[in-house]
């Protein structure tokens, strides 16, 4: 049986007192991918640039996604490469939020095995949603305090995060039912080899980025997923030189993402 891991309290060294449920049946949010690619399939160069190749339409969607979830999910590395702030910079759609009486913005997750975060990054300035971090035991005991002054701070055992679990505390604890996974590869192999992922949007941009070092959806090339993991198309569109692909886990019985996300511009 899975014990929940340490959160940790501002200032302190220890882990809180939260009451350690159990996390065996606990469940876990609707996860969609949300990735813009290049025609040979890369998500940036072989020097991890910012993904900046796709439109402003396709910007827009990004927003609108992020808008339609109750969290948003990546890894450190792409945060801290792309310097996000994971927040929703559209007026419009912080409003539209609010007018549902939901906070202008969704939670912001952000998971690091290494526990090395930047704490000058944008993530940990932007103050209009909460902030989730999860990481392992490799943290450095003299960040987790300061860390937890700005975030939630989850501290699992070993090397790794353990992805499953982590859902279930963002479901049980923060009420996330859907959430946009953002990246990078790596995050979204390993959510994927744990079969967490339930739906995936591509933007796919008609650009040739080749290399072998240049990164796809699952990261750099690698072993195969055993056993594969197959989708199936609800919906395709082209909006200017762009085709957006929506995609569920084969054999699920829905049809559509539990959330709207527009394919116009």
């Amino acid at each position: 049986m899975r014990k929940r891991p340490l959160k940790m309290k501002p200032d302190s060294h220890s882990p809180s007192s939260a009451k350690p449920l159990s996390l065996r049946d606990a469940k876990r949010p609707f996860v969609l991918a949300h990735f813009a690619v290049t025609a040979d399939g890369k998500i940036s160069t072989r020097a991890f640039t910012p993904a900046q190749f796709t439109s402003r339409a396709d910007k827009r969607r990004l927003q609108e996604a992020r808008a339609a979830a109750d969290a948003i999910l990546a890894g450190r590395g792409t945060v801290e490469t792309d310097n996000m702030s994971m927040g929703l910079s559209a007026k419009d759609l912080r409003e539209a939020r609010k007018a549902k009486g939901l906070p202008p913005a969704p939670i912001r997750v952000m998971v690091s095995n290494s526990g090395r975060v930047d704490l000058e990054g944008k993530v940990f300035s932007y103050s209009e949603s909460p902030l989730v971090v999860f990481s392992t035991s490799r943290m450095p005991e003299r960040l987790r305090s300061r860390v937890a002054r700005k975030a939630d701070l989850f501290i699992f055992p070993g090397k790794t995060v353990d992805l499953s679990a982590a859902l279930q505390i963002l479901r049980e604890d923060f009420g996330v039912k859907r959430l946009v996974c953002e990246g990078g590869g790596r995050l979204l192999r390993a959510l994927a080899e744990r079969d967490l992922v339930d739906g995936i949007r591509l933007t796919v941009a008609p650009k040739v980025f080749g290399g072998y070092s240049a990164p796809t959806i699952t990261g750099l090339p690698g072993d195969f997923l055993l056993p594969p993991q197959e989708f199936r198309i609800i919906r395709q569109s082209v909006e200017g030189d762009e085709c957006i692909i929506d995609t569920i886990r084969a054999g699920s019985r829905i049809s559509h993402f539990p959330f709207r996300i527009s394919h116009t511009k």
